[in-house]
């Protein structure tokens, strides 16, 4: 008997049915009965709500300017910037600070594991769910052509650093108009701001990208097919995760504290040579000119400045002294430097256990305090996840798919440390059973499957099945007990 056509069906909107009154309740009830049986509440994207002609056209962003030097009433004023989520000067700033050796390292060690994880594609377990996902794999996969590794980086470089990122999808269809297939890029931060009236961010364009309305007040708008917004923060996520904002004066203690230590560091490396002439000696003639003794005297003083001459001969009477510089400052130099340096770890890492043990401290297991650094660059992937599915991979299965129900879940493999050591530790415990089993059967005990169990247990290990003895083969004599006595 062949199935009845439903007229409720999104595929028969078209066509026409004749129906009693009686059998179009029997539908819609049946209908609502199917959709209280869901309980799981989705927002579901469909291609009408992307319009192919704005999402084909061309987006650039302005050229960006290099500022030079910086003073601290410039780095508050940067920082204060990054807190109005006003980018300019603040990305400019966060360039800047990247070029001091703390908090270049710390920021590498955030950023850099990252490009060594794999990336896996999971499909939605029904109807073309597989099919779709292995085409996602070839556009978002590791190696894929629509994100690229250096663009992730990029990305959780300004996520890192303002607290938030921005990236745009470039789409274009194939020749064949089968599918539109999207390059994801990260924008530069530098031409974002906020907006305190329309509570969203805006971007300016480059003038040559449009050639009506204006450029200066482009809104980003998370999802709709163009944006994507990387935050952790639903509310001013630029004032409450931006990592620039307490680094800044990290930055500016570390650096001029580095400056003056290194102007301290020439005065004490460079002692002075002054030398004292015999009482009564001339040391100009009538016309204002050296003498021939102090001139001499003088060439004896500037060979042994110089390091030159290893030998001389001192005028009777005269005397040759060396000033060098006494002062403690140094010491203060070098607490200051190796506190911004612990701190800019801890700003990025969340610990400063990568820089070792220092100043006499008891060492420390830097690997187990890298579980501490391992909870932030987690953070980091589970925003660039959810980022990219709402923003890329939904709005691209709803486009070629019709909407994104079966849209694929992209997810980085990251090793569990933990995991590792479980591992570690059975084949500890399972190497020290076997042990005791070739120990027990080379001291020509009995070695029965009640006492195989046994000490498995005692190592918690599962308990291998002994292996049962050949046909004719004699059992094993057990022991035999020891005698007391002489």
């Amino acid at each position: 008997m062949p199935r009845k056509t439903n007229p409720l069906s999104k595929r028969n909107e078209t066509r026409t049915f004749a129906l009693s009154g009686a059998e179009l309740a029997r539908l819609v009830e049946r209908e609502a009965v199917k959709l209280g049986a869901s309980k799981r509440a989705r927002v579901v994207r469909e291609r009408g709500e992307f319009d192919p002609g704005r999402l084909a056209a061309m987006l650039r962003a302005p050229h960006s300017s290099v500022t030079g030097t910086w003073s601290i009433e410039e780095i508050v004023a940067a920082r204060n910037s990054q807190m109005l989520g006003k980018f300019m000067t603040a990305a400019r700033l966060a360039e800047a600070m990247g070029t001091d050796d703390a908090l270049f390292v710390a920021r590498g060690v955030r950023l850099a594991p990252v490009q060594s994880l794999g990336v896996e594609i999971v499909p939605e377990p029904k109807g073309k769910g597989a099919k779709i996902a292995d085409e996602a794999g070839a556009l978002f996969g590791l190696g894929g052509i629509a994100v690229g590794s250096d663009t992730i980086t990029t990305i959780r470089s300004h996520l890192a650093d303002h607290g938030v990122a921005f990236g745009y999808n470039d789409w274009a269809p194939r020749p064949d108009g089968t599918r539109w297939d999207p390059v994801h890029r990260a924008w530069p931060i530098e031409h974002v701001f906020w907006d305190d009236l329309t509570q969203q961010y805006m971007t300016r364009l480059d003038p040559r990208c449009s050639s009506d309305g204006p450029t200066d007040r482009i809104p980003i708008c998370h999802g709709d097919g163009r944006w994507v917004i990387y935050a952790k923060s639903e509310l001013l996520p630029h004032r409450l995760d931006a990592a620039v904002l307490p680094a800044a004066m990290v930055w500016a203690r570390h650096a001029f504290g580095m400056r003056d230590w290194t102007k301290g560091s020439a005065s004490h490396g460079n002692a002075k040579v002054v030398g004292e002439m015999a009482e009564g000696t001339a040391l100009s003639d009538e016309n204002g000119d050296l003498t021939a003794e102090a001139a001499a005297f003088l060439t004896l003083l500037q060979g042994i400045a110089s390091q030159t001459d290893p030998v001389g001969i001192r005028p009777p009477g005269s005397k040759v002294d060396y000033l060098t510089n006494t002062s403690k400052a140094w010491e203060v130099w070098k607490e200051l430097t190796e506190n911004a340096e612990r701190a800019a770890a801890r700003i990025y890492l969340g610990t400063d256990g990568v820089l070792g043990a220092q100043g006499g401290a008891p060492g420390v297991d830097v690997q187990a305090l890298f579980g501490v650094a391992t909870s932030k660059i987690q953070s980091d992937l589970a925003c660039i996840e959810g980022a990219l599915q709402s923003g890329l991979i939904s709005p691209w299965t709803a486009i070629n798919f019709g909407d994104d129900k079966l849209a694929p879940t992209r997810r980085y493999t990251f090793p569990d440390p933990d995991e590792a050591s479980v591992r570690e530790d059975f084949a500890k415990r399972h190497a020290a059973f076997l042990q005791d089993v070739a120990q027990a059967r080379a001291a020509g005990f009995a070695v029965t499957q009640d006492w195989v169990n046994t000490i498995a247990s005692k190592h918690g290990v599962p308990a291998p099945m002994l292996a049962a003895a050949p046909t004719g083969a004699p059992a094993p004599e057990p022991s035999p007990a020891p005698t007391e006595g002489p």
